[in-house]
């Protein structure tokens, strides 16, 4: 079937496919994005903190390890 096909055909098959394919997609609302939107967002800064105390605490460790010569 495409094999037949010259590669303009193609292309535009292959787009009209997408295309078809993008209408059937439901589309979450303002609302819905600005939730999820926020959700990652604060798990991104909850995270971020997180990580960086941890850093902070391990490094603090590594110093007094060090400090002692072990």
């Amino acid at each position: 079937m495409l094999e037949n096909e010259k590669p303009e055909g193609r292309v535009r098959t292959f787009l009209e496919e997408v295309r078809a394919e993008l209408r059937k997609v439901t589309w979450p609302t303002r609302r819905e994005l600005y939730g999820a939107s926020a959700v990652v967002i604060t798990v991104a800064i909850l995270l971020t903190v997180g990580i960086g105390v941890l850093d902070s605490i391990l490094g603090f460790l590594m110093k007094v390890l060090i400090s002692f010569g072990v």
